[in-house]
């Protein structure tokens, strides 16, 4: 096991390595000039070529590259052109709302996918069933935007339940922390819980039309117990790699979310960093994103040696 996750965390280095290079190339090759951002557009050229050269920006790209890197390898990924503090505290004071978010997404998913899937599929050709799929191609369809403002609509103005943005940490509040991040983490999660409730009804049909449970029902095992002892087990690998799957997918795909309800979190982050050209917030945020996306799949294979023996963690 140990020799396991160690050859794992090895091979996320090669990854970085190609996503640093590709992320730092495409934004120092993208239009748009920080420096003259910084000073705004009427700024004297000498002037800007002056800040340019304090910040770096007149040595080669490879130089650059290469001065990033060594960076990264001390623990330090620059500073923020326009925050006036380094990337690392920039990243750690928005990761957690972000992670906060995904957290209660997926959890919402999983759920009402798990539950819904599996019934689905136990009742295959039901009025159950066409309802539970029904509502899952709505919820892959309609986008996570207009789910969002139609929540705001209801609950937060017409009802009057839950506030219409903002962002209080659960550690410090845990009422108001959770209703600041119900109505996002839910219209986060909805595209989520169509896709695990989908893939859960597949992998659970598959299962029960295995020949071991034939057998097992002539032997006179109840419907019951046929479902949540051994169809449920066998059908929970494909169920738990697309929960990976869709929990680093929900950290990069918060950024519409956190800015519709004003979360101070990494997508905001991010899109602002974007229209700013603030090249150290962006290569740092893609890059932590990356990594968590990378070790959520890592922690995905350690479970699947847990939830069933037979699949060995090694050749996973």
């Amino acid at each position: 096991m140990l020799t396991f996750i160690l050859k794992r965390l090895l091979s996320l280095v090669p990854v970085l390595f190609v996503v640093s290079v590709v992320i730092f190339a495409l934004i120092h090759l993208t239009p748009g000039d920080p420096a003259r951002r910084i000073l705004g557009q009427k700024a004297a050229d000498d002037q800007v070529a002056a800040l340019r050269e304090s910040m770096g920006l007149d040595q080669p790209i490879v130089s650059q590259y290469l001065n990033w890197v060594g960076g990264l390898f001390r623990g330090d990924l620059g500073d923020s052109y326009f925050l006036r503090k380094s990337v690392v505290a920039a990243i750690s004071d928005n990761a957690v709302p972000t992670l906060q978010l995904a957290f209660i997404a997926i959890i919402v998913a999983i759920l009402l996918s798990v539950p819904f899937g599996t019934l689905a599929a136990r009742f295959r050709g039901g009025a159950l069933d066409h309802s539970v799929l029904g509502f899952t191609l709505v919820g892959m369809t309609v986008p996570s935007f207009v789910l969002a403002l139609g929540m705001m609509l209801l609950f937060g103005l017409t009802l009057r339940w839950l506030p219409l943005s903002g962002y209080v940490n659960p550690v410090d509040n845990f009422v108001e922390g959770m209703r600041t991040l119900i109505m996002p983490g839910v219209a986060l999660g909805a595209i989520t819980a169509a896709l695990i409730t989908r893939t859960t009804r597949a992998a659970v049909l598959d299962v029960l039309g295995a020949d071991y449970i034939d057998s097992a029902r002539s032997r006179g095992v109840t419907e019951r117990r046929l479902l949540f002892t051994h169809t449920l087990k066998n059908a929970s690998l494909p169920v738990l790699t697309i929960i990976g799957l869709s929990l680093g997918s929900l950290v990069t795909g918060a950024a519409v979310t956190e800015t519709i309800f004003n979360i101070p979190g990494l997508g905001q982050l991010l899109v602002t960093a974007i229209s700013r050209r603030d090249y150290p917030i962006i290569q740092g945020v893609i890059l932590f994103v990356t990594l968590v996306y990378l070790l959520t799949n890592l922690l995905i294979d350690l479970l699947y040696g847990i939830v069933d023996p037979r699949v060995r963690v090694g050749k996973a």
